[in-house]
């Protein structure tokens, strides 16, 4: 296997967890499983927009965990 895949997925797995971590504090309950994923898509969609443009957070950050959410979302039962 490739190396850089592993290092791809620690940066991916790192980043989303940091964020859930860090949107605990504003996001309480657990409210994102409670979003659609349409709703999702369209929040991945201003954060990349975003993204170099305005510096106050990590915008590719929250589109990854976005993204991440929706997949989560989409394996569930």
């Amino acid at each position: 296997m490739n190396p850089d895949y592993i290092k791809l997925a620690q940066i991916a797995y790192d980043t989303v967890l940091q964020t859930m971590i860090e949107g605990e504090t504003t996001h309480p309950a657990n409210e994102w499983q409670d979003i659609s994923t349409a709703d999702h898509a369209e929040h991945i969609k201003m954060h990349i927009g975003k993204h170099r443009r305005d510096k106050t957070e990590d915008h590719i950050a929250h589109a990854l965990t976005r993204l991440a959410m929706i997949k989560y979302l989409e394996s569930k039962p």
